[in-house]
């Protein structure tokens, strides 16, 4: 596959450096799984009421095309399918970076799949059309149907598109959006549990991300990985707790509601103000500060403590990783009309994002 190039070698900065942020976002990353196996009967549940088990699929058109396609997109044939069409146009057209996208995501598929069938059958959990009355059993070494954690699909597809978007970072957001889709199917389709796709998008990224860099530097990339994952899976964990918690009088629902208001705005406030260099940005103020800020406001807006207290170690996280090096710099990161637009994008997104940890609250309790 040809020497890399020193640019798309890791960074390692010192352990001391790495140990503190890498501790938030582990701990995180774990809480947040407890949280989402807290719903994982509740939401097949509630999926089982939207099939038509006289017909056999789901009732709605919409879910049920999305269901299907994420099961055609996810099948290892596909993506295999897709990492030898990168081969090709990598060796036919001579692009290095199309060629190495190709055998890294083969490899990264092939440690997913296989270590996801490995746990598979070590863990033993049973798919959710043989879950009674509310139990979760666990029988290792046990037959068919009893393989529901992690999803395979789910670790298949991260696990190339971890890759993909490694390689081509600027369609890296519509890559890992088909991941999520194909992730998102196998809770629709009745397939897994919420924490089954989870974990198998968590092995995928750790395998995707290995295989995307030198193999003597799988610590950094393990690490690297844990730190790029964890906001997303708490994310997810918010948008949860947001959609199936109706909105409460109770303390401290309204306290952390409103006070989560207050600390997006002035986040998005300091961001626009750093970005632009504005004379009234305060020396202390920097864009991984007031991103952290506008965040932990999020966070808060969901009306839990817990929630809350994760958010807050993904950005404890994130800013320290921050420091060592400073790397964003006002003067050189937010130059050109593309750059304030893209600044732009992120103040409305996240404007986009607070209205609806509002309009969202409760409207599938559980």
């Amino acid at each position: 596959m040809g020497e890399r190039p020193e640019s798309q070698l890791l960074y390692v900065p010192p352990l001391a450096t790495r140990l503190l942020p890498l501790t938030c976002s582990c701990a995180a990353l774990i809480l947040a799984f407890a949280g989402l196996f807290e719903w994982d009967v509740p939401l097949t549940r509630f999926i089982r009421s939207l099939h038509d088990f006289h017909m056999g699929h789901l009732a709605n058109p919409w879910l049920a095309q999305l269901s299907d396609i994420g099961d055609r997109l996810g099948k290892g044939e596909s993506l295999v399918i897709l990492s030898l069409v990168l081969l090709a146009v990598g060796y036919g057209l001579k692009h290095p970076q199309w060629k190495d996208a190709g055998w890294q995501s083969l490899i990264a598929h092939g440690l997913a799949a296989a270590t996801a069938n490995i746990l598979k059958h070590v863990i033993g959990r049973p798919r959710p059309k043989f879950m009674h009355a509310g139990n979760l059993e666990f029988s290792p070494v046990s037959g068919s149907g009893w393989d529901s954690f992690p999803s395979g699909h789910a670790a298949a597809s991260f696990a190339v598109a971890t890759v993909l978007a490694t390689k081509f970072p600027r369609a890296r957001w519509p890559i890992l959006a088909v991941a999520v889709v194909i992730a998102a199917s196998r809770v629709i389709r009745g397939s897994h549990y919420l924490t089954d796709v989870a974990g198998g998008a968590a092995l995928g990224c750790l395998m995707g991300m290995i295989a995307a860099h030198p193999w003597r530097e799988w610590r950094s990339s393990v690490g690297i990985a844990v730190s790029r994952m964890t906001p997303f899976f708490v994310a997810t964990l918010a948008l949860v707790w947001t959609i199936v918690h109706l909105p409460s009088e109770a303390w401290p629902f309204q306290q952390l509601l409103w006070g989560g208001l207050m600390l997006t705005l002035v986040g998005l406030v300091g961001h626009v103000l750093w970005s632009v260099q504005s004379s009234w940005r305060p020396a202390w103020l920097s864009g991984p500060l007031a991103r952290g800020l506008v965040g932990l406001g999020l966070g808060m807006t969901t009306g839990s403590l817990f929630v809350t207290t994760l958010v807050l170690l993904v950005c404890a996280a994130y800013w320290l990783d921050s420091l060592p090096g400073q790397i964003e710099s006002v003067t050189e990161g937010h130059v050109g009309v593309w750059a304030a637009m893209a600044e732009g994008l992120f103040v409305a997104a996240m404007l986009l994002v607070l209205g609806a940890s509002y309009v969202l609250k409760g409207i599938v309790p559980m």
